[in-house]
């Protein structure tokens, strides 16, 4: 009989998209081997992402913010497979539980329970589990710039 739990969930994160805009437009830009940025979607990934999944159709209600989403980090794990940057969001990540360390364009912070984050658009940043226990965090993602002009025409494309 097989048995699982969070050690063995893709990639060692327990993750749910709790809220979402009907439209993507936030993009997720990473490094490649030279350094240079790339569309991360434009890679292919070996399990199907978040952000590739929509929420049920009543929680597919955001206007402004891109997504709510609810993240259990492992021991010793990352919130994503690579430093990145959305080069037209702005973040907030709120710690639930747990410690660990917030790096953001390569300063490394200590983060626990009951803090807020803020990470400003077209910053390289991720989310790591430094400590023993899960660390939770909750995600809030908002267009800014590019994104919410591209956000704008999106929802007046779905209004005619």
């Amino acid at each position: 009989m097989p048995v699982a739990n969070w050690k063995t969930q893709s990639y060692n994160l327990i993750q749910s998209l709790l809220f979402a805009n009907p439209h993507r437009v936030i993009r997720m830009m990473v490094r490649d081997e030279n350094g240079e940025l790339y569309d991360r979607s434009d890679r292919p990934a070996p399990v199907k992402r978040i952000y590739e999944t929509d929420a049920t159709p009543d929680r597919m209600c955001l206007q402004t913010i891109q997504c709510v989403q609810h993240m259990l980090i492992p021991p010793g794990h990352r919130h994503v497979e690579e430093l990145h940057i959305h080069p037209d969001a702005e973040e907030l990540v709120i710690v639930m539980r747990g410690e660990g360390t917030a790096i953001i364009d390569g300063e490394e912070t200590a983060i626990k329970a009951e803090d807020v984050i803020y990470i400003p658009p077209n910053t390289e940043h991720e989310i790591r589990n430094t400590s023993e226990d899960l660390l939770g965090v909750l995600f809030l993602a908002a267009p800014v710039g590019e994104g919410l002009a591209r956000l704008k025409d999106a929802q007046c494309q779905t209004q005619h």
